[in-house]
C-alpha cells in the first residue's frame, strides 16, 4: 500500500502533497482504486455501528441452589486470601537479620595492561594511600597484584612510572580527587 494514501486519509499531507495525491489519483487507475477502497474502509470504521444497546434481564433461580445468602461469607474469604497473600509477599521482602560472617576482608586481584611501563604501583584507601608495587606477568604487558581488601567502598589509582596516576580502566565508577585526577571506586561485599 502506498503511504501517501494513509497520510491523505489521516490528513497528514501538506497542500503540495495533497495536490500531488489528487493528480496521481486522477491519472493512475490502480492507485485510484486502492485509494477509494481504503477511503470506503475508513468510512466504515468511523461509522456508528451500534445504534442501541439491548437490555437483557436475567432471572434468578430460587430454591436450594440459590446461594445468595452466602455472598457476604465469600467476600470475607476473598479478603482473607488477599490478606494472607499480601503478608506472604511482605514477609519475603523484609530483610532477615543473619549472623555476620567472620570474613572482614576479601582477596581482590588487580590487573592493568601497561606494556610500555617500567614499573606500576597501586595506591588506595585499602593501602592507606601507600604505593604498593605490582608484579609484571611475563612479557605480556600485564601487571598484577592480589590484596586483602576490607568490605566497603574504596578508592584507588594505578601509578605508572612513579608519577603518572591513572584510574582502573576496568572500573566504570570513578570520582575526582582534590588534586585533579580520577580515582576508581570499588565496592567490596562479603
Amino acid at each position: 500500500m502506498n503511504d501517501s494514501i494513509s497520510l491523505y486519509i489521516d490528513d497528514e499531507l501538506n497542500l503540495d502533497e495533497k495536490i500531488d495525491f489528487v493528480k496521481r489519483v486522477h491519472h493512475e487507475e490502480p492507485f485510484y482504486s486502492v485509494a477509494v477502497d481504503l477511503l470506503e474502509q475508513e468510512k466504515l470504521l468511523c461509522a456508528d455501528v451500534v445504534e442501541a444497546v439491548p437490555k437483557i434481564s436475567l432471572k434468578e433461580k430460587s430454591g436450594i441452589f440459590n446461594l445468595r445468602f452466602l455472598r457476604p461469607y465469600f467476600r470475607v474469604a476473598e479478603f482473607g486470601v488477599v490478606a494472607v497473600l499480601l503478608l506472604l509477599f511482605i514477609a519475603g521482602r523484609i530483610p532477615v537479620n543473619r549472623p555476620e560472617t567472620s570474613v572482614e576482608s576479601v582477596s581482590k586481584r588487580f590487573v592493568v595492561y601497561m606494556p610500555e611501563a617500567q614499573n606500576v604501583q597501586i595506591a588506595g584507601s585499602f593501602t592507606n594511600w601507600n604505593s604498593v608495587p605490582m608484579k609484571m606477568v611475563g612479557p605480556s604487558g600485564y601487571w598484577e597484584i592480589e590484596l586483602d581488601v576490607a568490605r566497603g567502598e574504596h578508592k584507588y589509582v594505578f601509578i605508572v612510572g612513579g608519577d603518572k596516576k591513572i584510574a582502573d580502566p576496568t572500573i566504570l565508577l570513578r570520582e575526582r580527587d582534590d588534586f585533579g585526577s580520577e580515582n576508581s571506586v570499588l565496592v567490596v561485599e562479603a
